[in-house]
């Protein structure tokens, strides 16, 4: 699928942020695997209102260098976590946003999904970042949602490289 050639254009990542509704005690949680932009923006983003920010990374590699290189501010959470483990839950603790930056492959996506719902509050949403290109990609992402049960979903070109695409966990839906 993708690979984080592109940077996301961070102008675009604030505009898209505005999304988030100003709450005390907020969690915004990150999926990635590459990339520093998306992370970056995220841990400032989070920092200045005093959100939680875990940045939830792929492999080892990628954790040990965004660690390293991310200046990140001392409020956020980065840490190994692979995609493959049985459950997503941590502490007992809900996101109320779920960014989604990593390359999940295909025959994980169901699964992804279902260990993702959770994890996030009701009414919470998720957003997962695509190649613009990727239109097939959009729409197996858009049935996957569907079958477990975000509801909600639309898609948005964000620059000319990259579309997000936004859904909503309903209360009393699914696992």
């Amino acid at each position: 699928m993708k690979t984080i050639e592109k940077p996301i254009d961070i102008h675009e990542i604030e505009k898209l942020l505005e999304i988030i509704t100003p709450a005390p005690l907020l969690r915004i949680g990150h999926f990635s695997d590459s990339g520093s932009v998306l992370p970056i923006c995220l841990d400032h983003f989070c920092a200045e209102r005093e959100y939680v920010y875990l940045l939830n990374c792929g492999t080892e590699t990628y954790a040990k260098t965004i660690q390293v290189d991310g200046n990140f501010s001392g409020l956020s959470t980065v840490r190994y976590f692979p995609i493959d483990r049985p459950n997503y839950m941590q502490h007992g603790r809900f996101y109320d946003y779920l960014f989604v930056s990593a390359d999940i492959a295909p025959d994980a996506r169901a699964s992804f999904l279902q260990k993702c719902h959770r994890t996030i509050k009701n009414a919470g949403l998720i957003l997962i970042f695509l190649p613009k290109e990727e239109r097939d990609t959009l729409a197996i992402w858009n049935e996957l949602l569907e079958e477990n049960y975000f509801v909600a979903t639309s898609d948005l070109l964000l620059d000319e490289h990259w579309r997000v695409v936004i859904s909503k966990k309903m209360h009393g839906w699914g696992g």
